[in-house]
């Protein structure tokens, strides 16, 4: 269960007045901390706002967000969480997807005041993550 998020920088660069034809939003999982029963998982959001043709799109900018998540859960997902980080650099993927998710919801809402500071559109990813193991 997730029980906060702090924010501890923000940026947002405006590189060119050139159009914007796309946005790309990455999520990273810096590092993670257990304490007890408390998961602490420090992020990075960034927004890339691209323009020109798809082919070859010209960075115009970014929005980025960093900061960490925390979240109480019980010994069986504590075991499973510090396992994944240590041998994978990972997360399992069931809280990885909910964790995405409201960082989606989160900083997507806070990036908003930042965008339009820089007359970027909202940086609001549309769809909810959906995480699948690979083959």
């Amino acid at each position: 269960m997730i029980t906060g998020i702090d924010i501890n920088r923000v940026e947002a660069s405006r590189l060119s007045k050139e159009i914007i034809t796309n946005m790309r939003f990455n999520i990273n999982f810096d590092d993670v901390k257990i304490n007890n029963d408390n998961v602490e998982v420090a992020f990075t959001f960034v927004t890339s706002y691209e323009g020109g043709a798809e082919s070859s799109p010209k960075n115009v900018g970014e929005i980025r967000i960093k900061g960490s998540i925390t979240s109480k859960e019980d010994k069986k997902s504590i075991d499973e969480i510090a396992d994944a980080w240590k041998n994978k650099k990972t997360l399992p993927l069931n809280f990885a997807e909910n964790i995405i998710n409201i960082l989606n919801f989160e900083c997507g809402a806070r990036g908003t005041l930042l965008a339009y500071s820089i007359g970027f559109v909202a940086p609001l990813p549309l769809t909810r993550a959906k995480l699948q193991e690979s083959k």
